[in-house]
């Protein structure tokens, strides 16, 4: 998959129809609500750098200028306001407003519980058809039809991604991470995945970890990309 293409990908909550609460699309509710969780959550500078820090410090660290910034902001911001847990709370952003929007009867409401309950995690796409796209979770085992009307131009069946999916109103629907790995490093990852969590490594820990390993793809260029995958913490310092 092209660079080109994954920067596409990750601005897939771009450009959404909009409209009324009544007359608008899953999809656009959903990146209203995305919106609205960022103006509010996002804010506090200084929270937000101890945030990316702690973020680099499991992923690995990127730099404005590399392939990986782009796609790995857009990751970043929605995890940040989607699932962490900030020091001295109890629970991640989304679930504050959620609690809110619900208890002000705020038809928003269901679009935040849906973010909070959402999965992140690495997938193999299977299969595309106009308006699905079917993939296959590579941790948990689980098949996923996912509704997209656009077209995702350069990605190709086989990629492998770390992707975040959204259930809402009978629909399953991207958010906007979109991680794209090696499609040639497919068996390393699987076989890496499986003995981390065999390990007893969380999913979250797997993921992380798997990204890192993305980092290091473009510092040793020298290197065929499977190898990367297979040597896993050997040549991350």
């Amino acid at each position: 998959m092209n660079e080109r293409a994954r920067s596409a990908g990750a601005r897939l909550g771009e450009g959404m129809e909009e409209g009324d609460g009544t007359s608008m699309t899953t999809a656009a509710l959903i990146d209203e609500v995305i919106e609205t969780l960022y103006a509010r959550h996002t804010t506090d500078t200084d929270a937000a750098s101890v945030a990316r820090r702690e973020y680099e410090e499991r992923r690995g660290k990127v730099h404005q200028e590399d392939e990986l910034w782009e796609p790995w902001s857009a990751a970043f911001v929605e995890w940040y306001v989607v699932e962490r847990i900030a020091p001295g709370d109890t629970q991640p952003p989304a679930a504050r407003t959620y609690r809110e929007l619900a208890a002000a009867g705020d038809p928003r409401a269901e679009a935040a519980r849906a973010l909070v309950t959402s999965q992140r995690s690495l997938f193999e796409i299977r299969a595309m058809t106009r308006g699905r796209i079917e993939l296959l979770d590579l941790l948990g085992g689980a098949v996923f039809n996912v509704d997209e009307q656009r077209a995702l131009h350069g990605v190709e069946v086989g990629d492998v991604a770390e992707l975040r999916l959204i259930g809402l109103a009978g629909e399953v629907r991207f958010g906007r991470t979109f991680i794209y790995h090696p499609k040639v490093a497919r068996a390393a990852i699987v076989e890496r995945a499986r003995a981390m969590l065999a390990g007893g490594s969380t999913r979250r820990d797997v993921i992380d970890h798997i990204a890192q390993l993305r980092v290091q793809v473009t510092r040793y260029r020298h290197m065929p990309v499977a190898r990367v995958y297979e040597l896993g913490s050997r040549i991350m310092g």
